[in-house]
């Protein structure tokens, strides 16, 4: 997803929540929750906030803002009153890019190039509060909580042996793991109907693992990232 699109998605979604005080008056009295489902779409930034990531901008063309990328989920509310609720939650993302060598081309002078792919998903649990309480005409909220971060990462294309006079060689490069990680969010929320929500937010994640197989001694990797979502709330 491009910047003019998260744009474009947030200034929708701030007109929705913006009109619906106006639905919102002509109700009377809002449903107290017993938990709620929460399906939301997005937009979601790397920071690349390591060595790998400064490795790779130093060297190769195509940069973290390339990776941005459309971000998936789906939570859980468990209240424990009209304010604080446990939250599990669920995300995906996966963002690709061709990069290739900034200072080296082949002997033909083709640029020397290789597909960067990035995924991540998260379960996680966390805790949220609504300060007005979830059943207000307009909710604002905030919450934190940790979990589980899966992460791949593949190369395939093109690179340079540098150990045997700057050989140019084809690999599928992977590597894998699970790494612990947190999360802090800020949004609002508001009735579309009795039991339908909607809702806007920015969440903010920080994780980070060791690199091994096929990226042994490269470091760490930098899992943390940016996501701006909008979704909808069903509240049971």
């Amino acid at each position: 997803m491009t910047s003019r699109a998260l744009r474009t998605t947030l200034a929708l979604a701030g007109l929705l929540l913006a009109v619906t005080p106006a639905w919102s008056q002509q109700r009377r009295g809002f449903h107290e929750r017993d938990g709620a489902f929460r399906i939301h779409v997005g937009d979601f930034r790397p920071d690349g906030d390591s060595e790998y990531w400064n490795d790779k901008e130093r060297d190769f063309t195509g940069g973290l803002d390339d990776l941005e990328n459309a971000t998936f989920g789906m939570d859980y509310l468990l209240p424990f009153n009209s304010r604080f609720s446990l939250m599990f939650s669920g995300t995906a993302y996966a963002g690709d890019t061709t990069q290739s060598y900034r200072r080296f081309v082949d002997n033909r002078g083709d640029r020397i190039s290789h597909d960067t792919t990035l995924a991540v998903a998260s379960a996680t649990v966390g805790v949220v509060l609504h300060p007005f309480g979830s059943n207000a005409p307009v909710s604002p909220y905030v919450g934190a909580g940790g979990g589980s971060y899966f992460w791949g990462l593949e190369e395939d294309g093109d690179f340079i042996d540098f150990g045997r006079r700057n050989e140019v060689f084809s690999a599928n490069l992977q590597d894998e793991g699970v790494a612990f990680g947190v999360y802090y969010l800020l949004g609002v929320e508001a009735p579309i109907t009795r039991r339908v929500s909607i809702f806007g937010e920015g969440r903010w994640t920080q994780a980070e693992d060791e690199l091994s197989d096929d990226f042994e001694d490269f470091g760490k990797i930098d899992l943390s990232g940016r996501s701006f979502l909008v979704g909808l709330t069903w509240n049971l």
